[in-house]
């Protein structure tokens, strides 16, 4: 159990820094512009790290029990085991026991951690999008947008920045008729949330226009005022839009989908608690598959069960996935997409497991490397027959 233990929880910490660079790419393009760049990335990468761990734990549980299983396979203390009497189950409690304690963490990763971390990232990448345009508005430039030019001072806290000063010239077809001078004491960055458009939202200001000859044409002082579009600040929806957002007991709560707060109809709902509950089950069944792929014997150990694990187990998930979509869809019931698949998983289990502890002879996976090896031998023979018969004919 130490060295599983052990093993496992390297695999996650890799798998979670793996995962992170590549979307840490994507994060610093949304925080490239933003006024405190480090703490909104600080929060973003929190936030993501509960749907990272849900991928990396069963990643991480079936190749840490393989790796463990085949040190002591090369290292032959499964065979002294074995000649003690110790049977093949007997040696599989340890890797079930972090099995289900990982299923109970899972339960509550997927169920809770992960939609409020889902939540709190859209929630900090709103925010980031309302003060984007206010980088572009630095303190003591002049910043030309369109027809307007943009002088700001003194970055404020949050969007604000002021006192501003606004140029902007009047055109009337292709000829410029006029400029507008806009001046205020502070101002308020502020993004649309349908058309993602900026909006510089003033406060206590003049408005003054200057008209062909050089003359000033009115003075106008208002107490609020935009740019761009009357708007008001945006607050962030509240959470619950999406059934990502939704923890399983808000889940379990709408599998009707009847509750009025959540915009979430019952099959999606349904489909996506089905398929949070069969990731933790899937975790109980994965150390009888892993502990038959990791087994070997004989001179010629196979390091086949590596590979042949992360290929099914990125099967399986597809596999899960395609299931929640048909269920989501309404196409067939949301239960029908997701635990057919966990029964034949667990019955593939149950077999390839029973295999490896009652019978005779190589494990699963040695037999499949000596046969894969064979096909590849009568490929390799079959290909410099051919080129003997072509050098003989020439």
């Amino acid at each position: 159990m130490k060295k599983a233990a052990v093993t496992i929880g390297g695999l996650i910490i890799f798998a979670c820094c793996v995962l992170l660079m590549e979307r840490l790419l994507r994060i610093f393009q949304v925080v490239a512009t933003s006024t405190n760049p480090a703490s909104d990335t600080s929060q973003m990468i929190v936030n993501l790290l509960p749907y990272y761990l849900g991928i990396a734990v069963p990643m991480a549980l079936l190749l840490g029990v393989i790796i463990t299983v085949d040190r002591f396979s090369r290292s032959s203390e499964l065979t002294a085991a074995f000649g003690s009497g110790i049977s093949l189950f007997h040696m599989t409690k340890p890797f079930l026991l972090l099995g289900t304690f990982l299923a109970v963490i899972t339960l509550f990763i997927e169920g809770y951690m992960q939609p409020v971390g889902r939540y709190n990232y859209r929630q900090v990448e709103h925010s980031v999008k309302q003060q984007s345009f206010t980088a572009a508005l630095r303190e003591g430039t002049f910043t030309s947008v369109g027809n307007r030019t943009f002088f700001a001072g003194t970055d404020l806290p949050g969007a604000a920045i002021g006192p501003i000063f606004i140029y902007e010239k009047q055109m009337d077809g292709y000829r410029q008729v006029g400029v507008r001078l806009t001046t205020a004491s502070q101002g308020e960055i502020i993004i649309r949330e349908k058309t993602m458009d900026p909006v510089l939202q003033l406060s206590k200001g003049q408005i003054y226009r200057v008209v062909e000859g050089k003359k000033l044409d009115g003075d106008l002082q208002f107490e609020s005022s935009s740019i761009a579009g009357a708007a008001s600040p945006v607050i962030f929806r509240q959470r619950g839009d999406d059934e990502r957002e939704m923890t399983s007991l808000e889940l379990l709560e709408n599998r009707k989908g009847n509750v009025t707060r959540f915009n979430v109809n019952a099959d999606i709902n349904n489909a996506t608690l089905h398929l949070r509950l069969a990731k933790s089950v899937l975790l109980l069944i994965l150390p009888f598959i892993a502990v038959p792929f990791g087994l070997n014997y004989g001179r010629n150990p196979s390091s086949a069960g590596i590979a042949i694990g992360v290929i099914f187990l990125i099967s399986l998930q597809k596999a899960l996935e395609f299931g929640q979509s048909l269920g989501a869809a309404g196409k067939i019931p949301p239960w029908a997409g997701i635990w057919p698949i966990i029964i034949g998983v667990a019955l593939f289990a149950l077999w390839i497991f029973r295999k490896s502890a009652y019978k005779m002879g190589q494990p699963p996976l040695t037999s499949v490397s000596h046969y894969m090896g064979h096909i590849q031998g009568e490929i390799s023979s079959k290909i410099k027959a051919i080129h003997r018969f072509g050098a003989e004919a020439g």
